[in-house]
């Protein structure tokens, strides 16, 4: 008789959940260090921003009401339960944008597999091999699906690509951490894949609830896995069926990305030197060279224009962002305007006083979004970008990034890398602490207690 082919949850599980550190190629597993570094100095940072405040609050609020204190919120000394801490932290580590992202899927991955493994592995005690094997298993899975389904393509019909696939990363990493068998991982993609969502509605609004969109598909990752203890069962193809996750939102799924897991993709992941959406990164980073080379000043500016791939320009034409943090981080106008008034971008750039600053509204009046068609052959392999100046004494300046800062083929180098994790991170917990987290994630594989890493996590002195 012959044997059912195993179904894509099977074969993914399988492939991920056996991985081992001694099979993995050190090229990877640098890799991952570095993205587990990088998603924990932007939880941080996230945590003291308005947005990232408000989810701690929210997390807080439900431990008042008797949830069990499970695992810590980052740069606090709060517990709470493991489902609401991985909601706050996962949110919190969104709200900056400066969380890493593979272009080709179009999916943030660290700002919901890394919260989900710090709370999973500091409530069931984990050594740092089994931390890194599950990090590794979320981000490809993550990956993977995203370009089985052609993230990028489901910009324009307003789903959240990230948050779609995030939930199966999360699973996955999960069951790796937990040692969990096939099958039951098979039931968490099951589980998490029928509670998968999130819209990109109300980012030109500036609505900060949309960053909670990503703490809940990472609390829905995670309440797969607890659904699966309780006995609760989930469909074993849900991304085959005809009504399952992969045809439901793209008519012609890459199956190939689910079958043959010999590869990696991890690698490909790009960090984020600029804390703002990624469409506009190569944009800035056109900008600061213009600004640089040739001496130009905010009022010797008569005119700015950005152009980016078609696919993208509708999301960052955001001419009027009416002092709005969470709008600004997505909008060309602002984005340009105060880079030219800073000469740099940073997580000061969207304090009040360029918010609501007459300097940065009156350069926003000059930049216009352009659509570009030359562009486009570039994209989503990559975001590319151009920005031509207008100068008042009739002069014009042009710049063109086709592979921004931070990806594989142009990188942050792993000293950029760690300089942008103490930016982040010492402002929160302190110099002594930030070096603490810096040495306990670079030699992960060596350590068989996390619970150091766990207690650098709050401010105070090393």
């Amino acid at each position: 008789m012959r044997m059912a082919e195993a179904t894509l949850s099977e074969k993914l599980a399988q492939h991920f959940i056996s991985l081992r550190l001694e099979s993995i190629p050190e090229a990877v597993i640098h890799a991952t260090k570095l993205h587990i570094l990088d998603s924990v100095g932007v939880l941080l940072a996230g945590s003291h921003l308005e947005t990232g405040k408000i989810t701690y609050d929210l997390a807080l609020s439900f431990g008042r009401a008797g949830s069990a204190a499970e695992v810590t919120l980052p740069g606090t000394q709060g517990k709470v339960s493991l489902l609401d801490g991985v909601m706050a932290m996962a949110s919190a580590s969104h709200c900056g944008e400066m969380d890493d992202i593979h272009g080709g899927a179009a999916t943030c991955i660290g700002a919901m597999i890394v919260p989900a493994l710090l709370g999973l592995g500091e409530k069931h005690g984990v050594d740092g091999r089994t931390f890194l094997e599950g990090a590794i298993g979320g981000y490809e899975t993550t990956v993977r699906i995203g370009l089985a389904i052609n993230g990028p393509s489901l910009f324009g019909r307003g789903w959240w690509p990230s948050t779609l696939c995030g939930v199966f990363g999360v699973a996955l990493a999960g069951a790796t951490l937990l040692r969990w068998p096939v099958e039951k991982a098979v039931n968490a993609l099951g589980i998490a894949g029928i509670h998968a969502g999130g819209m990109l509605t109300g980012g030109g609004e500036g609505s900060t609830a949309r960053h909670l969109t990503f703490g809940r598909s990472a609390q829905t990752g995670v309440l797969a896995l607890l659904a699966t203890e309780q006995g609760l069962k989930g469909p074993t193809r849900i991304f085959e069926d005809p009504r399952g996750f992969c045809l439901t939102l793209c008519e012609n799924p890459r199956w190939d990305y689910l079958e043959r897991l010999d590869d990696y993709f991890l690698p490909e992941v790009a960090f984020k030197p600029f804390p703002c959406a990624r469409q506009l990164h190569a944009g800035v980073e056109a900008l600061l060279y213009l600004l640089d080379e040739n001496r130009v000043s905010a009022n010797e500016i008569h005119a700015i224009e950005l152009g980016v791939p078609r696919g993208v320009a509708a999301m960052i034409d955001r001419p009027h962002i009416m002092g709005k943090r969470a709008a600004s981080l997505a909008s060309g106008q602002y984005i340009m305007a105060v880079t030219v008034l800073r000469g740099k971008l940073d997580l000061d750039s969207f304090g009040d006083v360029f918010l609501r600053g007459d300097g940065v509204l009156r350069l926003m009046e000059k930049v216009t979004v352009k659509a570009s068609t030359a562009l486009d052959s570039y994209f989503p392999r990559s975001w590319p970008g151009r920005v031509r100046i207008k100068l008042i004494d009739g002069r014009s300046l042009a710049r063109e990034v086709l592979v921004p800062k931070g990806e594989k083929e142009n990188p942050m180098s792993a000293n950029e890398v760690e300089q942008k994790f103490r930016t982040l991170a010492a402002p929160v917990i302190g110099e002594g602490k930030t070096r603490v987290l810096l040495e306990q994630i670079m030699k992960l594989e060596k350590l068989t207690s996390l619970d150091d890493l766990f207690s650098a996590l709050r401010p105070g002195f090393a």
